[in-house]
C-alpha cells in the first residue's frame, strides 16, 4: 500500500443458514429427480434487513405492515430495537413452468394451531429493463409443508403481484395478494374432499381459491407430523424469469385452547371375615393439560381406565371344623384410549371421519380401528388346603399334607396397529408337604444303667426311623398367545402369530436325620417342555397328541440333583 490503511473490525459474527436450496425438481409428479450438475438457473439465498437495508435500491426494506422490532437492554441500559430481517431468494434464468427453492427440516404439531401466515415480496432482479420485465401474476410463490416435498405434501401456491421499483410504500413492498393467511383446516378439508373421491392418494390433486390461490395435495400427509417445509418460487409464463423474493415473519396463530377435565375415584369395600373389594377408576378427557403444560404438550385423547379386584377367603362359608382355607384373588382391569384425531390421518378428526362415512357398518369399523383397548382378567386360588384340626401329629398319609395353586389371567389388546392380541397364562400346581419331629430310638439305653463313659458309645446309640421333611411339587405353567396386525386398505386377514410353550417342572425334597449326629438331605429338580403342534390347538388330533406328550411328563430340558450328608461330631 502506498499510504497507511487502518482497519477497525467493529463486531465478529458466526452466522449459519437454515434454509437450504432444494436440489431436486420441484413438480407434482412424485418422482425425485436430481437438478443437473451445472444447473443454468442461478439462485442464491441471501438475508435482508432493516439495519443494513433500509436505502436499498431499487426498493428500500421495509418492516412488514403490523410487525414491532423487538426491544432489548443495552450495557447501560438503553432500550436497542433488535434487527428485523426477512429471508430473500433470488434466481435467474427460470423457465415456464420450472421451481426453485429452499427448504427446512423440522419436526413440528401444527394441530392445535388454527393459521398459517407469512408476508411474501417479489420484485424483478433484472435492471436492465428498469424491473418492468415480469409482470403480475407471472410468478408464483410456492409453500410446501409435510413428510417431504415429493410425494407427501400440502401445496400453497400464489400468484405474486410484483413490487415497482422507486416506490417506496409500505403496500408496495409488501403487497397483501401476496400475502400467505389461511385457515390450516383448509388443507384438512381439502385432503378429505380428495379421500371421499375417485381420485387416488398418488395423483396430484389441487382446487383453486376464490382470491386465486390454488391448495394443492399429494400423498398422504398429515399436519401431526409435520418434517419439513419449502418455500420457493415458479414460473408460469415468463422465460428466463429474474426474480428477487422475500419470506419473512412465518408464523402461527388461533391456538386451540379448548379445555378438558380429569377425575380419580377409589372404592373399598370390606366384607367382614370374608375378604374385600377394591373398585378404582381414572378418566382424563381431550384438551386437559397440567399448568406447566404447554398448550401443544395437552391431551390430544379421551383416556378412562377401571381395575376391579377382591381378595376373598372362600373357606369362610364353609363351616369352621373342616378347616378348609381356599383364597382367592380375581379382578379386571381396562383401559380405553380414544383419539381425537384418526391415527391414519392425524390431522383429520376421528369424529369428523366417523360422521363422514358412508353406512353405519364404516362407522363401526372406524371407530373400532381408532380405539386403543386393553383388557386384563385374572383369578388366582392361592395354597387351597385342609388344616389339621385334631391336633394330632402329622402322618404321612394326611390330606393337610396337600396344596394347590391355580391362577389364570388373560390380557387382549386392540388397537389401530394390531387387530388382536390375545395372550392367555394358566398355571397349576400341586405340592405335597410333610413335616415332623424326628423320634429317636436308642435300644442300648436302658441295658446300661451305670454312666460308665466306655459303655457311652454303646448306650448312646440311636436311629429315626423316618424322614423328617419329604417335599413334592408338580407346577405346570402354560402360555398362548396370537397376534394378528392389522392389514390397511384391503379385507385381506394377514396371518396370526404365536407365542405359546408348555413347561412341566417337578420339584423334590427330602430331609432324613437318621441319628442325632447324621443327616440325610436331597434335592432334585427336573424341567420338562410338553410340545405342541404350530398354532391354535382346535382339533381333536392336537389335543390328543398335547394330551399323551403332558403324560408322558414331557421332554426333560434339564435335571440337577443333589444329596448332602452331614454329620455333627460329638466335641461337647
Amino acid at each position: 500500500f502506498e499510504d497507511t490503511m487502518v482497519l477497525r473490525l467493529g463486531k465478529l459474527e458466526l452466522v449459519r443458514n437454515q434454509w437450504r436450496k432444494f436440489d431436486y425438481e420441484i413438480d407434482t409428479s412424485g418422482k425425485l429427480t436430481p437438478l443437473p450438475a451445472n444447473d443454468p438457473v442461478k439462485t442464491d439465498v441471501l438475508a435482508v434487513n432493516i439495519e443494513e437495508n433500509d436505502e436499498r435500491t431499487p426498493i428500500r426494506y421495509k418492516t412488514p405492515p403490523g410487525i414491532e422490532r423487538q426491544q432489548q437492554l443495552s450495557n447501560n441500559n438503553v432500550q436497542l430495537l433488535q434487527n428485523e430481517q426477512a429471508l430473500s431468494f433470488r434466481v435467474c434464468g427460470l423457465p415456464v413452468e420450472h421451481s426453485r427453492g429452499v427448504f427446512k427440516t423440522m419436526n413440528l404439531d401444527l394441530r392445535t394451531y388454527g393459521r398459517l401466515s407469512m408476508f411474501i415480496h417479489a420484485e424483478s432482479s433484472d435492471l436492465i429493463s428498469g424491473g418492468t420485465d415480469i409482470q403480475d401474476g407471472d410468478l408464483e410463490a410456492i409453500i410446501r409443508i409435510g413428510n417431504d416435498f415429493i410425494s407427501n405434501y400440502y401445496e400453497i401456491r400464489i400468484p405474486l403481484k410484483i413490487s415497482q421499483h422507486g416506490n417506496d410504500d409500505l403496500y408496495n413492498i409488501w403487497p397483501e395478494e401476496n400475502n400467505l393467511d389461511f385457515d390450516l383446516n383448509d388443507l384438512v378439508q381439502l385432503k378429505i374432499k380428495r379421500n371421499s373421491s375417485s381420485s387416488s392418494p398418488a395423483v396430484y390433486y389441487s382446487e383453486t381459491q376464490a382470491n386465486g390461490k390454488i391448495y394443492g395435495i399429494l400423498g398422504n400427509p398429515n399436519l401431526g407430523e409435520v418434517r419439513g417445509m419449502f418455500m420457493g418460487v415458479r414460473s408460469v409464463n415468463k422465460p428466463n424469469a429474474c426474480a428477487e423474493i422475500w419470506f419473512n415473519e412465518l408464523r402461527l396463530s388461533k391456538l386451540d385452547e379448548r379445555g378438558g377435565m380429569a377425575a380419580l375415584s377409589r372404592v373399598d369395600i370390606r366384607l367382614a371375615d370374608l375378604g374385600n373389594v377394591t373398585l378404582s377408576g381414572s378418566i382424563r378427557t381431550d384438551g386437559f393439560g397440567t399448568l406447566e403444560q404447554r398448550v401443544n404438550e395437552r391431551s390430544k385423547e379421551d383416556y378412562l381406565e377401571y381395575d376391579l379386584t377382591t381378595n376373598l377367603d372362600l373357606g369362610k362359608l364353609i363351616p369352621k371344623s373342616a378347616g378348609i382355607q381356599i383364597p382367592v384373588t380375581a379382578g379386571i382391569s381396562k383401559t380405553i384410549s380414544k383419539p381425537r384425531f384418526d391415527p391414519l390421518d392425524l390431522d383429520v378428526e376421528l369424529q369428523e371421519k366417523i360422521d363422514n362415512a358412508a353406512s353405519k357398518a364404516a362407522k363401526d369399523s372406524i371407530r373400532r380401528d381408532a380405539i386403543d383397548e386393553t383388557t386384563i382378567k385374572n383369578v388366582t386360588f392361592t395354597n387351597v388346603k385342609k388344616n389339621k384340626t385334631n391336633g394330632k401329629p402329622s402322618k404321612l398319609y394326611d390330606i393337610s399334607n396337600l396344596d394347590f395353586n391355580f391362577s389364570i389371567v388373560q390380557q387382549t389388546r386392540t388397537s389401530p396397529i394390531i387387530e388382536l392380541e390375545d395372550v392367555k397364562r394358566t398355571r397349576a400346581a400341586i405340592g405335597y408337604n410333610f413335616q415332623t419331629q424326628p423320634k429317636f430310638i436308642e435300644p442300648f439305653k436302658k441295658l446300661f444303667k451305670k454312666p460308665s463313659p466306655w459303655l457311652a458309645l454303646i448306650r448312646d446309640f440311636n436311629f429315626n426311623y423316618k424322614p423328617s421333611v419329604i417335599s413334592l411339587k408338580a407346577d405346570v405353567f402354560r402360555q398362548f398367545g396370537s397376534y394378528r396386525p392389522r392389514n390397511f386398505g384391503t379385507s385381506f386377514k394377514l396371518p396370526e402369530t404365536y407365542n405359546k410353550f408348555f413347561y412341566f417342572d417337578r420339584y423334590y425334597s427330602l430331609r432324613w436325620e437318621l441319628t442325632r449326629s447324621l443327616t440325610f438331605d436331597f434335592n432334585a429338580i427336573n424341567y420338562a417342555r410338553v410340545d405342541e403342534p404350530f398354532g391354535r390347538i382346535d382339533t381333536k388330533e392336537k389335543k390328543d397328541t398335547v394330551r399323551k406328550n403332558f403324560w408322558k411328563g414331557g421332554g426333560n430340558t434339564h435335571y440337577h440333583h443333589e444329596g448332602t450328608l452331614s454329620y455333627n461330631l460329638p466335641t461337647s
